[in-house]
């Protein structure tokens, strides 16, 4: 990993610090987004929130509108604790992918305003999902700790 050069930085004593934190970037990164979609899917699994989110399946003319929802909230709950704890973190992190992709561009685009239900914010977390699965678990990952990796 790439660590910024002491004469280069404002304040060079922060060498140190920046060096050591900088490796825990891809965790943190990794977890907050796991752990920002688990109460997403558990309102589908566990709540009501299902009956809502099939709408947008009747809407794409999807067979199965409900099935769908409960899909997508399974992903988000139990996907986004696999990426918090970096478990078939590529995988898990394309599926967020296309699903942030279909939730952007299928769903709320053209809008780009989140007082008007926009895309800015899905469109953001699919971007980040994407570098996750460019990069993978991470040094802190159960991935790190199996014998093969995705």
């Amino acid at each position: 990993m790439n660590s910024p050069d002491a004469r280069r930085l404002v304040f060079p004593s922060l060498f140190g610090l920046y060096a050591r934190l900088a490796p825990l970037a891809p965790l943190l990164v990794r977890v907050s987004l796991g752990l920002i979609l688990v109460p997403h899917g558990y309102a589908k699994l566990f709540q009501d929130d299902a009956v809502a989110a099939s709408r947008n399946f009747v809407n794409f003319g999807w067979a199965y509108p409900l099935a769908w929802a409960y899909f997508i909230g399974a992903l988000e709950f139990f996907g986004g604790l696999m990426l918090a704890a970096g478990l078939f973190t590529r995988l898990v992190a394309l599926a967020f992918t296309f699903e942030m992709a279909v939730i952007s561009f299928a769903v709320l685009y053209p809008n780009w305003s989140w007082g008007k239900r926009g895309m800015e914010y899905a469109l953001f977390m699919g971007i980040i999902a994407l570098s996750i699965a460019m990069r993978g678990g991470g040094r802190w990952s159960i991935d790190a700790r199996l014998r093969k990796e995705l």
